[in-house]
């Protein structure tokens, strides 16, 4: 990779390790940059970022060859608490271009428990900024952790990962959308205090719905789940008055019969000049009467309804994860191969200074010409031996990035030699 050193992962995540270890190993923000400086420190790592979320604790780092992933996960134990053998058989540990792979299928949230979801890119960039804030991140790293958020947006962008809906909260926000187009300004009420039917409220609410009105038997009841969306209460008797100013209705109360009948409805949707009303009914039995579903401007769904549309998102995920992984796994190698292109910047750095040396001899040999001519002149025969150079340049520094990427660290010695003794040679006549 660059200089004796190689990109390695090392950590727990949902896939190899118990919650209960998870739970042991994760750490705090506020600590994030005292445990990168101890594992630097313990460990002899150039670089290193830590990635502790609730799924996983995962450790990338940049190390010497000679210190493998085991020194890594025996710092991670006795930084703990926890026996080194028993972490090694809940660990995770990569190096070289897979390791770059995992990052990169990290970021896309294409190794996440739920395929697609974005708070895991947050995280990631969250652990960035606290190794660059710590100075524990150089040149290779960073452009690692920069290529695993453009690829993250690359797959938001170019796939449909991230937009299909996989829980049933989701479901109902998505089925809502398809009728309104956007839930910005508009106005949902929830009646009674269902478990499924708080999720797909809260989801409506984190996807723009400006209002949520709570109606419950017990007014005491609704006031205390208002409060907790940030809503506003209403007793149960009020239900007929909400109807015929609100968008959305979800219903989840334990009624042995239906709450909102067909006659009813058909009489607020003639107040309401039929502008369309989105109802999820979660209850069984149901609290709205299956009749509606034929009124104008009226839209039901039911619990069945809904978790067939969350199964459907989760196939459609499953199918865009495969595009999402060829994204990767594209990106992951040309990534990885510019990390080892890195390792010929040294040897560049010395060919220009070199050719820059011998570029001031030259014009300094032939200084008592150059003095004959104006100051445009003079510029136009720097500009000019300068270019040469470059020209003369160019081919055998793109040769020596393409020998460092393919990771010939032989090959990239014997040109840096013969650049070296042809440059001795030039020197000597």
């Amino acid at each position: 990779m660059t200089g004796g050193h190689e990109v390695v992962v090392v950590g727990v995540n949902h896939r190899t390790a118990p919650v209960e270890l998870r739970e042991r190993l994760a750490m705090p923000p506020d600590r994030l940059q005292e445990r990168l400086s101890s594992l630097r420190t313990e460990r002899g790592l150039d670089e290193a970022v830590i990635l502790s979320t609730c799924n996983r604790v995962e450790i990338y780092a940049l190390a010497p060859r000679e210190t493998g992933p085991a020194d890594i996960v025996s710092w991670l134990a006795g930084t703990h608490g926890l026996g080194t053998r028993e972490l090694e058989r809940h660990s995770l540990a990569l190096h070289g271009e897979p390791a770059v792979a995992h990052l990169f299928r990290v970021a896309s949230s294409l190794d996440s428990m739920v395929v697609g979801e974005p708070q895991i890119l947050g995280q990631l960039k969250t652990a960035f900024a606290a190794a660059l804030e710590g100075r524990a991140i150089g040149q290779p790293l960073q452009r690692l952790m920069h290529g695993a958020i453009r690829v993250a947006k690359r797959v938001r962008t170019e796939t449909r990962i991230g937009r299909e809906p996989v829980s049933v909260g989701r479901a109902g926000t998505e089925l809502a959308r398809q009728v309104f187009g956007d839930l910005a300004g508009r106005t949902a009420m929830l009646v009674g205090a269902g478990d499924v039917a708080r999720l797909v409220a809260r989801s409506m609410l984190g996807h723009g719905l400006g209002e949520l009105v709570v109606v419950n038997r017990t007014y005491g009841r609704a006031a205390e789940l208002a409060a907790s969306f940030d809503g506003t209460a209403a007793h149960l008797d009020q239900l007929q008055r909400y109807l015929e100013k609100v968008d959305v209705v979800i219903t989840s109360t334990a009624a042995d019969h239906h709450v909102i009948t067909r006659d009813d409805l058909a009489r607020i949707m003639r107040l309401r000049r039929y502008r369309p009303l989105f109802c999820i009914d979660l209850a069984v039995p149901r609290n709205i009467d299956p009749g509606v579903n034929r009124l104008d401007g009226c839209f039901v769904f039911n619990v069945d309804d809904l978790t067939d549309v969350a199964r459907q998102g989760l196939e459609r995920r499953q199918e865009e994860a495969q595009a999402a992984e060829r994204i990767v796994a594209e990106e992951a190698g040309r990534c990885y191969r510019s990390l080892g292109a890195l390792k010929a910047e040294p040897v560049i750095a010395a060919m220009t200074r070199k050719a820059e040396a011998a570029r001031q001899a030259e014009l300094a040999r032939s200084a008592p010409v150059l003095a004959t001519l104006d100051p445009e002149q003079r510029r136009v025969v720097d500009a000019m031996t300068r270019s040469m150079f470059k020209r003369f340049l160019h081919d055998t520094i793109r040769a020596t990035r393409d020998v460092a990427a393919s990771g010939d660290d032989a090959a990239l010695a014997l040109l840096e030699e013969a650049f070296n003794a042809a440059q001795d040679v030039g020197e000597e006549e």
